[in-house]
């Protein structure tokens, strides 16, 4: 069963992604939606499989990042594999700040390069047997 991750882009500006995991897992068992993230809308950016070829014990670690405003962004993904399933953790890190690993929504803010400020927010959304999560990115 598939975990779903999702970029809500609250902005005008079209973002371009670059998705991987390490270490390299099968494409059988994961894969890239797309590589853009268009302004104002909500974009399936990557889907990962939760309780086939993940192996118990073991983690991978699925990055997505782009750069917007000038400040490196890079929204993050852990999945350690259990006896049956698997286990998830979110992480945003924007520039100098970091949100560190989280099970639960996470957020963190950052000024752009212009001075304005923003935020993006972790949330996990449950679809069938797991969770997907969303990362949305607002100005405030």
């Amino acid at each position: 069963m598939p975990t779903n991750v999702n970029i809500q882009n609250g902005t005008d500006t079209s973002l371009s992604v670059n998705t991987s995991v390490t270490p390299a897992l099968s494409d059988s068992y994961w894969g890239i939606d797309t590589d853009t993230a268009p302004g104002n809308q909500k974009t399936a950016i990557l889907w990962m499989d939760r309780d086939i070829g993940i192996t118990d014990g073991d983690t991978w670690v699925f990055t997505t990042s782009f750069t917007f405003d000038g400040v490196q962004i890079q929204l993050l993904e852990s999945l350690t594999g259990t006896a049956v399933s698997s286990d998830i953790k979110i992480r945003i890190v924007a520039g100098t700040h970091d949100s560190g690993w989280s099970e639960d929504n996470t957020s963190v803010e950052f000024s752009g390069g212009d001075g304005a400020n923003y935020q993006i927010n972790g949330t996990f959304f449950l679809n069938g047997s797991y969770d997907d999560v969303t990362y949305s990115l607002i100005s405030i």
